[in-house]
Formats: structure tokens, sequence, C-alpha cells
């Protein structure tokens, strides 16, 4: 069962009941990263206060991945941010950290 994420996007039929994705998805991915919704917020949010870029849950998991120290680079490394149909009600709380606050380490 899927259930609403902040990176909905991402899901967007790669479950067992799309066949076609799927199989291309287990044939041509390296490394599948998991992301808690704390860890996508602080990437939204890391895009907003740091450069000004609104950009959807999809759009900011490279950033979430990073900060959470879950992709490590021995030299410079670039994202790419994608996408920014994100609710702009949603956007605001998750940036000012009314919805899916980080967890207390």
């Amino acid at each position: 069962e899927e259930l609403p994420t902040l990176a909905d996007s991402l899901g967007g039929g790669i479950g067992l009941d799309n066949r076609l994705t799927f199989s291309m998805c287990r044939d041509l991915l390296d490394d599948v990263i998991l992301l808690s919704e704390d860890e996508i917020a602080a990437g939204i949010r890391h895009a907003y206060d740091q450069e000004r870029e609104v950009v959807e849950g999809a759009g900011a998991v490279c950033i979430a991945a990073v900060l959470a120290g879950k992709v490590r680079a021995s030299g410079p490394i670039v994202l790419i941010l994608s996408g920014r149909n994100i609710d702009m009600t949603l956007h605001r709380k998750v940036v000012c950290g009314e919805a899916f606050k980080e967890s207390a380490a």
C-alpha cells in the first residue's frame, strides 16, 4: 500500500502493479536510498533557505540524501533540483517547521 508522502511523484507507477516500470527500474538502478519524511522536509527547507529555490519533495531528495549522510562524495558533486509542483501552503508549513519536523537526534 502506498501512503501519501512529500515525494509522492517518485512512487508514480514504480510499484509491483506497474510491471513495465518496475522491471525497468530493477534492471537499471544501481541502488535505492530510503529517506524519512523528516529528511525530505529538511531537503525542501535547505533548498529554500540556502538557494531560495522552491522544490517539491521529489525534487529535494538529492539534497536530503546528502544532508542525511546517506550519499557521500570524496570530491565536488552536482545535485539536480527538479520539480516545483508543491502546494504552496504545504511548502510554507515545511519551511516554517510546522509540518514534518525533524526528529530530535
